[in-house]
């Protein structure tokens, strides 16, 4: 009787355990499945959104909108000729009339050595617009096969660099996700995957098919992804789908489930030692689990529930332990330490320009809440210069996409050059920039504005297509918001943008300053 009710109550202790425990690390090898399966997903968005950028800049160049009016076999030669194709980063351009029929192909051999053809890519978007027509000034992206390669593919209506009037045809683009494309991907989502060809829905089978709803992507309408536990792992599968909206590919991601071999590990060694220490006293043992097992595992539950609610992936679970308890909990700290880098670098790329090096519009936008924020606590004036290159366009059809990165990129080395450790340069737009100076008054940002224009001129970048200098000028327009003033963020930025319409509707390379909402702008340069 003795060994009977103690060995009931050791039992009884492990159930208590098992119920603790086991839905615990549950919980956790879903939520990190989830989020592998977010960033796998987030890095096929990236490839999507990189294409997007090209293929837009391409639809609003002016040589491209003449050549679709006037056909120039010049141009096709040297744009999408196999020369000029063959040192692209693509594999297919391809042009499309007003009729929807084909008005010039290029095209670069893909990994598997087959060339693309010019119908994997114009019919099914023909299918496609029939009942789907793309709307005018954007850019849509998806996925499709080339000769069996998959391949990212976005097309723009193609129109005037100012975006006036009606579209001329459409500019169709189209990359190999080859294998460093594939490995940085992997790379971004922390874990291998594989792409297998569409043969219907997974088969059910047990134990039975999960479906889990992600959040939005910018590219893939597509919200479900399906989960298959087994023992050992989590199979994950993903439906990409194609140019049409078809089922294209099965996206197969497998992850080990050892946390949950960990636990189970756990729970192995403790009914044995209880199965044996039941004999001698079993009360003894269940306080002794409840105290030394039960509850550093209640607390390692809590803490982690309470990291992955604030989101601090930076933090190091303390469980000094050299049990398996402390084995798990360095598991944890290691899966943390990758989750934290990843979103550093996640954040790194979110808040900083690709091509400068500086702040982006989101971190710029950020900031300037930020200072709205600060000055409602502690008034002081903030300025804000927004520099616009003059005739950017001009010049980019003058010397070429390429050389007009490397002249942006000097004009953000140069806007760092001359910033305080609280001041933010960022670029907003393909060709305005923007310097935010908290605590500076209207003289002050005068007076950087103008050492920067006559900075930005001393460069000698030439510019032979400009009306206004030989060489590359900037118009400069200023707005101060003083301790007086009451407003939003938005208004700042409205005085800004207007001084710099100023500055060219004064004849561009010169600065202009609007001091208040109801004053005339002030002049210089």
């Amino acid at each position: 009787m003795f060994t009977l009710v103690f060995s009931l109550m050791g039992g009884l202790g492990l159930l208590v355990m098992k119920n603790s425990l086991l839905p615990a690390f549950d919980s956790i090898e879903k939520r990190f499945a989830q989020d592998s399966a977010k960033r796998l997903l987030s890095g096929f968005d990236e490839q999507l959104s990189g294409l997007s950028v090209l293929n837009r800049d391409w639809a609003y160049w002016d040589e491209l909108y003449r050549h679709m009016l006037r056909p120039n076999k010049a141009f096709e030669s040297s744009n999408i000729g196999p020369p000029a194709m063959s040192t692209s980063n693509l594999n297919a351009v391809l042009f499309i009339d007003r009729k929807g029929r084909a008005a010039g192909f290029g095209a670069r051999a893909l990994g598997n050595g087959l060339m693309p053809r010019q119908e994997d890519l114009l019919e099914p978007l023909q299918r496609r617009w029939v009942g789907k027509p793309v709307p005018a000034q954007s850019t849509q992206c998806g996925l499709t096969f080339m000769q069996k390669v998959l391949a990212s593919v976005c097309w723009t209506p193609i129109v005037h660099s100012d975006g006036r009037g009606a579209s001329v045809g459409m500019v169709v683009m189209a990359r190999e996700l080859n294998d460093s494309a594939l490995a940085a991907i992997a790379q971004n989502a922390g874990a291998a995957f594989s792409i297998e060809p569409h043969t219907g829905p997974p088969a059910a089978a047990a134990p039975a098919l999960l479906t889990w709803e992600l959040p939005k992507f910018l590219h893939f309408a597509n919200r479900s992804l399906t989960a298959q536990y087994d023992a050992s792992s989590i199979t994950l599968r993903y439906q990409l789908q194609d140019l049409e909206a078809r089922p294209l590919a099965w996206v197969r991601m497998r992850l080990e489930r050892n946390l949950a071999a960990q636990a189970q590990h756990i729970v192995s060694d403790v009914a044995v030692q209880l199965a044996v220490v039941a004999l001698a006293t079993g009360l003894v043992l269940l306080l002794t689990v409840h105290l030394w097992l039960v509850r550093p595992i209640r607390r390692l539950h809590a803490d982690l529930a309470s990291l992955t609610a604030s989101r601090r992936w930076d933090s190091v679970l303390a469980y000094d332990r050299p049990d398996e308890i402390g084995a798990l909990t360095q598991g944890v700290n290691a899966l943390l330490k990758v989750l934290s880098e990843q979103v550093e670098a996640l954040e790194t790329l979110s808040s900083t320009d690709a091509l400068t090096g500086i702040a982006n519009r989101r971190q710029f936008d950020e900031r300037l809440a930020y200072e709205f924020v600060r000055l409602a606590r502690r008034p002081a004036p903030l300025s804000l210069l927004l520099l616009d290159v003059d005739h950017f366009k001009r010049y980019n059809d003058l010397y070429g996409h390429p050389m007009g990165d490397i002249a942006l990129q000097k004009i953000g080395r140069l806007l760092q050059q001359f910033c305080r450790q609280q001041d933010l340069p960022a670029r907003i737009g393909g060709e305005e920039f923007a310097l935010l100076l908290p605590e500076t008054d209207a003289a002050g940002a005068i007076a950087l504005a103008d050492k920067l224009r006559l900075a930005l001129h001393g460069l000698a970048i030439a510019h032979d297509h400009s009306p206004t200098d030989p060489l590359v000028t900037a118009s400069i327009g200023i707005a101060t918001w003083g301790s007086d003033h009451r407003g939003e963020a938005s208004a700042l930025l409205l005085q800004a943008d207007e001084a710099l319409y100023s500055a060219k509707r004064s004849g561009r390379n010169r600065v202009c300053h609007r001091r208040y909402p109801d004053l005339p702008a002030q002049q210089s340069g």
